[in-house]
């Protein structure tokens, strides 16, 4: 599939990796960071690729640099600085370590968002498991998006509750795999 889409992507690669031990985004899988594995992916659905991040490690990929303006605020604080920096209406939001995501879960999604676009926020799910960090987001969040982070409710999932959002079901649950302890990726490793 070719790049097609007008929907900027944003890959959040914040976070303290406390579990795994050291930078999820930059953990190997098959000899390449998590990272590029979440771009390939995305290089078959959009054009345009920004990391939210201040890392300057993150310059090697040759992509965009977007720093969060509500510093230490976890995933709210990410995706609010994504839909800060985009002049579209909507993002499409991925965390750095779902190395098994690939361009036919994306287009699943982003088709899905943008062919009903009455809910703020479109996420993955599979088994009744949410996957926010792999969702489109739309730019009219942004004062509720203020509003939640000026009172520091940051909890990402209470915040889409109080949103009109919706399910996306996504067949491969696989491709949404969080990998974020070393047993994690051992696991996956062993089945590649």
């Amino acid at each position: 599939m070719s790049a097609n889409y007008n929907i900027p992507a944003y890959i959040l690669c914040g976070g303290k990796s406390s579990r795994m031990k050291r930078d999820k985004a930059l953990v190997l899988l098959q000899e390449e960071p998590f990272i590029k594995h979440v771009v390939n992916a995305l290089n078959k659905t959009t054009t345009t690729i920004c990391l939210v991040s201040e890392n300057r490690n993150f310059e090697q990929f040759g992509l965009p640099l977007v720093a969060d303006i509500y510093k230490d605020k976890g995933p709210l604080g990410g995706i609010h600085a994504a839909l800060n920096h985009t002049q579209e209406g909507r993002v499409l939001i991925l965390s750095c370590d779902i190395p098994l995501i690939n361009s036919q879960t994306l287009t699943r999604l982003v088709d899905a968002a943008l062919s009903n676009p009455d809910a703020n926020i479109h996420f993955a799910t599979a088994n009744e498991n949410w996957h926010p960090l792999i969702g489109v987001y739309s730019k009219a969040l942004l004062p509720d998006l203020e509003f939640a982070l000026q009172q520091n409710r940051l909890k990402l999932i209470d915040f889409i509750k109080t949103q009109t959002y919706r399910e996306i079901a996504i067949a491969d649950t696989r491709s949404l795999t969080n990998v974020n302890t070393p047993e994690a990726l051992a696991e996956i490793q062993k089945n590649i």
